[in-house]
């Protein structure tokens, strides 16, 4: 799909809230990425009318190629756009399982890791700057979400940033829904029951994307708890020991 600049879907977000999230994440991240020797560049494509993202690296350069397409689809709102940067950001830092990527390469967090990662950590320190009471004062929640989330965390501050990760991890599944053409909805009630019997290093299927957004929500393990590149355990939830807020098996296999 190609959407090209000025055209109106109906939905999407604007060229200023596109240039915002990017400068957020950028803030927030360019130390990070430094300390690791690396540089990090977002290319802000907004003219490019494409309908994806991607995740590269240029030598010691981390680049995110974000277009303007995807945040012009009528499914995209902020939090929505926010996941999808964040998921690209988590291809280079979201740790193991590697191997997904572009064209398998193996410095990438392989496609279900990122998702997991966006909803794990970089969701969480992004939503922090915000008054997320006020910003969903005037939202429609989605009772399993709410419900899931206030069993989760105790802490008002904690629940309210899951419910807003819902939202972006609701926004994208209903991307893909469209983008796929699939007649199913993605929803929170309706989890993807499948148990892969290896690791699928490829994008999941919509509903179990929206399950691995939800499930990195839901982890307990605290946003400044760094991932580790040799083991998926390291600052996140795994099976058996957290009941919620794992890796979900749709796409991710743990082996022996």
């Amino acid at each position: 799909m190609n959407i090209p600049a000025g055209t109106w879907t109906g939905g999407g977000i604007t060229e200023q809230q596109f240039n915002d999230v990017l400068d957020r994440l950028e803030r927030l991240y360019s130390a990070d990425v430094q300390k690791l020797g690396d540089n990090l560049q977002i290319k802000r494509l907004w003219n490019d009318g494409t309908v994806n993202a991607s995740a590269q690296r240029m030598g010691r350069t981390q680049v995110l190629n974000m277009y303007g397409g995807l945040a012009r689809h009528k499914a995209t709102n902020v939090e929505g756009f926010a996941l999808v940067a964040c998921h690209e950001y988590g291809h280079h830092n979201g740790g193991a399982p590697k191997g997904g990527g572009w064209f398998g390469n193996s410095w990438a967090t392989n496609e279900g890791g990122a998702d997991y990662y966006a909803g794990l950590k970089c969701l969480r320190r992004f939503f922090a700057e915000d008054d997320n009471a006020a910003i969903l004062a005037t939202t429609q929640l989605d009772p399993v979400a709410e419900a899931a989330c206030t069993a989760q965390f105790p802490e008002e501050n904690d629940r309210l940033i899951c419910l807003r990760i819902s939202m972006a991890g609701q926004s994208v599944a209903n991307l893909f829904q469209d983008l796929r053409k699939e007649t199913t909805a993605p929803t929170f009630g309706t989890p993807d029951k499948r148990e892969v019997s290896r690791m699928n290093d490829a994008h999941p299927d919509t509903q179990c994307r929206l399950d691995t957004y939800f499930q990195g929500s839901l982890c307990v393990a605290k946003e400044s708890e760094a991932v580790a590149n040799e083991d998926y355990k390291v600052g996140s939830c795994y099976a058996p020991r957290d009941a919620v807020g794992t890796r979900p098996r749709c796409w991710f296999f743990p082996g022996k």
